[in-house]
C-alpha cells in the first residue's frame, strides 16, 4: 500500500474527481478527511470507503468561506493527529453560472466562480501548510485543468473558469518554491475533459464528442480514475522528488 500511515484531505470528496481519489486513495491505505459543501454528498462517500473497511471521516465546508475552511481543516487534523496530503478538488463552472466570454461574463459567475476554485484552493493550503510545516513534510495535490494551459474559445470559452485555473496552476508553483525547505511539494494536476456531472452536456451531444475527440486523441472522455491514479502517485513518495510540476491528464490535448 503505497500511502499506508499518511492522512489526506480531500477537498470536493462529495463526488467526480474527489470521490475517485478518495476512493484511489483508501485502496492504498490511506487514513482519509473528506470535504464537501454538499453533506449528503460527503457523507456518502465516506461511509462507502468504510464499508469496504476504509478509514474516512466527513467534515462540511463551504470552499469559498475562511472560517469554515479552517474550521474544517482543524477537524480534519484532530481527526487523524497529522494531515500529509491535501488534494483541493473543489470546484465549480459552467454557462449556468454566467461564466463565458470576458465579454459576456457576468461579474456575479466572475466572483462566484473565482472564490470557490481559486480563493477555495488558496484557503485550503493556507490553513494545512502550518500543519505540514510542523510536520516537516507533506504533500500538496490541486486539480486545475487543461483550460488553464491553453487559450479558449468555441465549446470551452468559459472564461472565469479557465482563469481560476490557470490561477491555481501559478499558486501551486508559488507554494513548492516557497515551501520545499520544509519538506512539502506541491504540484497540480491538469484533466483534460474528463467523464463527470460537469460533461454532461458534451456526453449527451455526439457533435461535440466528435470535436473533443480531436482535441483529446486519446479519446473524447478521460475517466475519473486517470485522474485519480495520478493524485496517488504525487501523493506517494514515488514522486518524492518532483514539486512545483504541472501533470496534464488530458489525453493529449496540450501535446498537439
Amino acid at each position: 500500500m503505497r500511502l499506508l500511515n499518511k492522512a489526506a484531505l480531500i477537498t470536493g470528496a462529495g463526488s467526480g474527481i474527489g470521490r475517485a481519489c478518495a476512493e484511489a486513495y483508501a485502496l492504498e491505505g490511506a487514513e482519509l478527511a473528506l470535504l464537501d459543501i454538499n453533506p449528503e454528498a460527503g457523507e456518502n462517500t465516506a461511509r462507502l470507503i468504510r464499508e469496504k473497511g476504509g478509514k474516512a471521516a466527513f467534515f462540511f465546508a463551504d470552499m469559498a468561506d475562511p472560517a469554515l475552511v479552517q474550521l474544517a481543516v482543524e477537524k480534519s487534523h484532530r481527526q487523524w493527529g497529522r494531515i500529509d496530503i491535501l488534494i483541493s478538488n473543489a470546484g465549480i463552472g459552467g454557462r449556468k453560472l454566467g461564466d463565458g466570454p470576458v465579454h459576456l461574463c457576468t461579474l456575479e459567475a466572475w466572483d462566484t466562480i473565482m472564490n470557490v476554485n481559486l480563493r477555495g484552493t488558496f484557503l485550503a493550503s493556507k490553513y494545512v501548510l502550518p500543519i505540514m510545516m510542523e510536520q516537516s513534510g507533506g504533500s500538496i495535490i490541486t486539480i486545475s485543468s487543461v483550460l488553464g494551459l491553453v487559450g479558449t474559445q468555441g465549446l470551452f470559452d468559459t472564461h472565469a473558469y479557465s482563469t481560476s485555473k490557470a490561477g491555481i496552476i501559478g499558486l501551486t508553483r508559488s507554494i513548492a518554491a516557497h515551501y520545499a525547505r520544509n519538506g512539502i511539494r506541491a504540484n497540480s494536476i491538469a484533466p483534460g475533459l474528463i467523464d463527470t456531472q460537469m460533461a454532461a452536456r458534451t456526453k449527451s451531444d455526439a457533435s461535440l464528442l466528435e470535436q473533443v475527440s480531436f482535441w483529446q486523441p486519446l479519446g473524447p472522455l478521460g475517466s475519473v480514475l486517470d485522474v485519480a491514479l495520478a493524485a496517488v502517485f504525487l501523493g506517494s513518495d514515488e514522486s518524492r522528488f518532483i514539486t512545483g510540476v504541472t501533470l496534464p491528464v488530458d489525453g493529449g490535448w496540450t501535446a498537439q
